[in-house]
């Protein structure tokens, strides 16, 4: 499976860790929308498309199986998303 293209759109909402939404092209014909870029305590990382349970836990709704596709994905997105930083 190959990344076709990312979009990364920056954000600034007051008191929210979330710096980015993101979306995920596949082989040019699979997309992952609503990925959030999130800045956490050990850095910014890349968070899945979720939806909140009736018993209101999170659950993530499509998400990687291998850590080689989560890397390959997070690593896309965060060199979109630094590079719109340096850009500004």
């Amino acid at each position: 499976m190959k990344i076709t293209d990312v979009r990364v759109f920056p954000v600034d909402i007051n008191g929210s860790l979330v710096r980015a939404y993101a979306t995920v092209t596949f082989d040019d014909a699979f997309v992952i929308r609503e990925m959030r870029v999130i800045e956490g305590k050990n850095g910014t990382f890349l968070s899945m498309p979720s939806r909140r349970k009736r018993n209101g836990n999170y659950q993530d709704i499509c998400f990687p199986i291998s850590a080689k596709l989560r890397d390959l994905m997070e690593n896309e997105v965060l060199e979109k998303f630094n590079g719109l930083l340096e850009s500004a």
